[in-house]
């Protein structure tokens, strides 16, 4: 399987996000956000797991000559710095990632969240107390879990797909 293809979710964070200050994509994939964030102008971080996605990355913005630092990380194992903005379009789907593409869609167990709760878990830390958070959601996941978090949610969008929503938050720090 290749990278994720940028698909409605991702335009839908796209068309419903602003990208201020310093920027960290968590979960890049194509690197779309990351692209289209440092075309604004702002300083990005594009994140992945995935090997095969973060060297795509770095050959596309090469060849595109645009600024963006590129990491391989599982989540925020290997980010040391503050973020005025952080963008997730997490896996959402319900599933449980076995191999290193699975989490392209799989955001593990009988809801899709589990990478979802593990990254709001840590990433208060990586925030800068007036940043965001702008992070993709489904009517698959535990909400109201997901609500309990330490932050204030702040919903931006609503897609109503054929078998699912998927919705654009904004969070910050509460």
């Amino acid at each position: 399987m290749s990278v994720y293809p940028p698909s409605e979710d991702t335009y839908l964070l796209i068309d419903n996000l602003t990208c201020k200050g310093n920027v960290l994509e968590m979960g890049t994939g194509s690197g779309e956000i990351a692209i289209d964030c440092a075309k604004r102008g702002t300083k990005v971080t594009a994140v992945d797991i995935d090997a095969r996605a973060v060297a795509r990355l770095r050959r596309i913005i090469k060849d595109m000559k645009v600024d963006i630092k590129v990491i391989q990380s599982d989540l925020f194992e290997n980010i040391e710095e503050k973020f005025d903005t952080i963008i997730f379009n997490p896996p959402y789907l319900p599933g449980n990632p076995r191999e290193i593409e699975d989490y392209q869609w799989a955001g593990g167990e009988k809801y899709g969240d589990e990478i979802i709760m593990r990254f709001l878990g840590e990433a208060n830390e990586y925030l800068k107390d007036n940043g965001y958070i702008f992070i993709v959601l489904s009517s698959f996941n535990r909400l109201k879990k997901i609500f309990s978090y330490d932050y204030v949610f702040n919903r931006m969008a609503v897609l109503k797909l054929s078998f699912h929503e998927i919705y654009i938050y904004r969070l910050q720090k509460a």
